[in-house]
């Protein structure tokens, strides 16, 4: 059986392809990053948003809740003002 010389040219074509598909897989690993990155950025700006709306009960020492101060726990139920 004969064995086929390399040349030039066909490490130029051989090198030429490794480059093409490597370019290719950089492409799809980058459009990877960028979508993974906005979903980590979109996440982060709703739980921020979340947080924010949420209305904390804040409690003294005593243990008393403050969350009506104007009322201050004089709450009657069934009476009308």
């Amino acid at each position: 059986m004969k064995e086929k010389k390399l040349t030039w040219s066909d490490a130029e074509k051989l090198v030429s392809e490794l480059i093409t598909d490597a370019r290719a897989q950089a492409k799809r690993w980058f459009i990877a990053f960028l979508v993974t990155l906005a979903a980590l950025f979109g996440t982060n700006v709703y739980w921020i948003y979340v947080f924010n709306s949420y209305e904390y009960v804040s409690q003294d020492g005593e243990g008393f809740n403050y969350y009506n101060s104007d009322v201050e726990g004089d709450i009657e139920n069934g009476t009308t003002d």
